[in-house]
């Protein structure tokens, strides 16, 4: 594909769409059902991934989910552990096109994140789908939304966002010559698509996405116009609820036909592991359970229990025969009593700089609450002392003392 620029960008689209587009048709032997993408790569959106998968469940949805990722950097097996009991499964994109490098709309010369939605929805192995995005939480079951009069007449269902492309922006010319229209943009935490019937759409977005970072999103923001304007490029109509955002600090509340409540988009107050940075929002639904659900994955999946799961044998034994209360000195600054406690997290004495703890190696480390490493000690000759000091700021010495009858036995 020629390099596209503000001259050529509407000609190769509208070439593109009349001498390619039907090169590729819907593949009938592909896909079948309904079923949930996700796309939640990495420690941040898999946390809030989880929220959205219990809450799904929670509300008594049975479709089956995939969560979409991109790359080994990417992937964590514990938590592809953990979310299988949901009727969830892993899927790299990385993996699909590198498979597939010469192969349309397999190959993609950028796939990163916001190019990933699209994408994910396409090689998913529905044909009927519900996009996700990961922080998005839905407060009721929202099968019923492929049932709806809506999707039946129209096959895509779209919700709005807070602004509109104004009829000055270049996007209407570049996109392909595609006539204004005074109407919300997308705002694409959710979308309900059948794909049989918006197959060429999606190819359309495909084709936009590769050129995405170099020059279509410098005239739409990001993945939600690039629908947007495939849509409206190839006339295609869709269905938009009338209801527009209830907004909330950080949150994008939509709805269904009826004007109810059914998704917490939660696109600037992201989900965080440790349930201390998550603050409240007032108005917003199922917020326990929802930190709830934290608590779970942080007891399963946060930093400390993936660490001891990689310590070697010796390194287990060794945290074990340390565990109690300890006198913890920086040495010429200050000193206090801490907890060593069984699961590598720091009780009693617990701040921001020590919050948790392991052995590796034969150093004993410790770390603060964003777990990086905050010192690093190892074992003296006298008195079971562990001496070090810290590996940032003041890089002050550092001792550990045992309490008199503080530690309890290996």
């Amino acid at each position: 594909m020629s390099e596209i620029n503000v001259d050529n960008a509407a000609q190769l689209t509208n070439d593109w769409v009349a001498k390619k587009l039907g090169k590729y048709p819907y593949p009938n032997d592909r896909f079948w059902g309904r079923g949930v993408v996700i796309p939640a790569g990495g420690k941040r959106l898999a946390t809030n991934a989880w929220v959205c998968l219990n809450m799904l469940r929670r509300m008594g949805c049975e479709l089956p989910v995939e969560v979409w990722y991109l790359g080994r950097r990417e992937r964590d097996p514990l938590w592809e552990e953990l979310v299988a009991p949901l009727d969830a499964v892993c899927i790299d994109a990385h993996a699909i096109r590198d498979a597939n490098p010469d192969s349309w709309p397999h190959s993609h010369r950028r796939l990163h994140g916001w190019e990933l939605k699209p994408y994910a929805i396409t090689h998913s192995r529905f044909r009927e789908v519900l996009l996700l995005d990961a922080d998005n939480v839905p407060v009721a079951d929202p099968t019923f939304l492929f049932d709806t009069p809506q999707f039946a007449k129209y096959g895509a269902i779209f919700w709005p966002d807070f602004g509109r492309l104004a009829p000055t922006r270049q996007c209407w010319k570049l996109f392909g010559d595609i006539p204004y229209r005074d109407e919300p943009e997308f705002e694409s935490g959710q979308i309900v698509l059948d794909k049989a019937r918006h197959w060429d759409c999606l190819m359309l977005c495909h084709w936009y996405m590769q050129h995405s970072n170099d020059f279509w999103f410098r005239h739409v923001h990001g993945d939600k116009e690039i629908f947007h304007l495939a849509w409206r490029k190839l006339q295609r109509p869709y269905a938009m609820p009338e209801r527009g955002i209830d907004a909330l600090p950080g949150v994008m509340c939509q709805h269904d036909f009826e004007g109810r409540r059914i998704f917490q988009h939660r696109n600037l107050r992201k989900w965080q592991l440790d349930r201390q940075r998550n603050r409240r929002t007032k108005g917003f639904l199922y917020e326990e359970a929802c930190l709830r659900y934290l608590d779970q994955l942080r007891e399963a999946w946060g930093f400390m229990p993936r660490k001891l799961r990689a310590l070697q044998p010796e390194d287990q034994a060794a945290m074990r025969g340390v565990v109690g209360h300890w006198t913890y000195e920086r040495v010429g600054h200050d000193r206090r009593q801490i907890e060593l406690c069984e699961d590598g997290t720091i009780g009693a004495g617990r701040e921001r700089c020590e919050a948790y703890w392991w052995i590796e190696g034969g150093f004993l480390r410790i770390a603060d609450e964003d777990c990086n490493l905050t010192c690093k000690l190892k074992p003296a000759a006298d008195g079971g002392i562990w001496r070090g000091r810290w590996e940032r700021h003041e890089r002050m010495p550092v001792e550990l003392t045992p309490v008199a009858d503080g530690r309890r036995a290996a």
